[in-house]
């Protein structure tokens, strides 16, 4: 039996929930319709925090907001595509970025998924009344995978892809500050905050790890294999089991919870048994007078 799993449901974020950030938002000019726009340009609409791209040439005084014959949505702006539910956009940043949040209500997780070349992250909280009430500073310089000094001078370094800060104090009305440093360009695939819930008493052993596939694996009419590397995501099955006191609470959960991409984390201690993504099906059984046993398929986004 391992600690309890447990789920963050990320909150929405909004201009007023977002209050700064030093990432820019100019990807391509904003739209104006005073502008004609050729075949294949693309504009920002700061309203949407939206790219869309021009189907047509001679485009002027239509907006992209209401004529999808003319336009096509694209993706967010660099800005806030890491807001985007998605690890598959992820924002740019620079040697020194960071993003602002005023959630509005307590949080007590923050966690930053899919993300390469980050070298330390600070998280601050900052309450207006009681001033900084959380201030954490982590180094994510990669490493090696076993501590001698063979290791540290010939072995392959490997990047940490998620980053997870369970301990926040709640405080309503503080602001969350994420402060992100990199030598260059560096890539965050989603910024997810809000409350940790907890499920069931804990893990039982036995937890499957694997991954599905998209790549394209073909042989041609001369008997030649063709590989053709895609997107994958990872899969996780894993057994638990539940107070039947809280039984109820876990079926009202997971039901609330489905087709959400959310945060799991089966534990900090193993990178891989954390995921950001859904629950393919689960299922409870009331085996027990006193607990039940509940199994959970978990798939990652790509």
């Amino acid at each position: 039996m391992t600690k309890s799993l447990k789920v963050i449901k990320s909150l929405s974020v909004t201009d007023a929930v977002l209050t700064a950030s030093s990432v820019p938002e100019a990807d391509y000019a904003q739209w104006s319709g005073a502008v004609t726009n050729a075949a294949g340009d693309r504009v920002i609409v700061l309203s949407t925090h939206m790219i869309y791209e021009s189907l047509q040439s001679g485009n002027t005084g239509k907006n992209p907001l209401t004529e999808p014959l003319w336009w096509i949505a694209v993706r967010p702006t660099n800005r806030w595509q890491l807001f985007d539910l998605s690890t598959t956009t992820q924002t740019i940043v620079d040697e020194a970025d960071f993003y602002e949040l005023t959630p509005g209500v307590a949080v007590n997780s923050m966690a930053l998924v899919n993300i390469s070349g980050i070298l330390t992250v600070r998280t601050r909280l900052t309450d207006p009344s009681f001033g900084v009430v959380f201030d954490k500073l982590v180094d994510l310089t990669p490493i090696t995978a076993e501590s001698n000094w063979y290791s540290w001078f010939f072995d392959v370094r490997t990047e940490q892809t998620k980053y997870i800060v369970s301990d926040l104090p709640t405080y309503p009305n503080a602001t969350l500050r994420v402060d992100v440093t990199s030598s260059g360009q560096a890539f965050i695939g989603a910024l997810v905050f809000g409350n940790q819930r907890s499920l069931g008493m804990g893990l039982n052993a036995g937890v499957r790890l694997f991954i599905q596939d998209y790549s394209r694996k073909e042989r041609n009419a001369f008997g030649d294999v063709v590989l053709v590397q895609r997107a994958y995501s990872s899969r996780i099955t894993m057994s638990m089991l539940v107070k039947n006191s809280e039984l109820d609470n876990t079926y009202d959960l997971l039901a609330d919870l489905r087709a959400t991409p959310c945060l799991w984390i089966g534990s900090q201690g193993y990178e891989v048994l954390s995921l950001f993504g859904f629950y393919n099906n689960f299922e409870i059984g009331i085996t027990y007078p006193e607990y039940s046993d509940c199994t959970l398929d978990l798939e990652s986004l790509t």
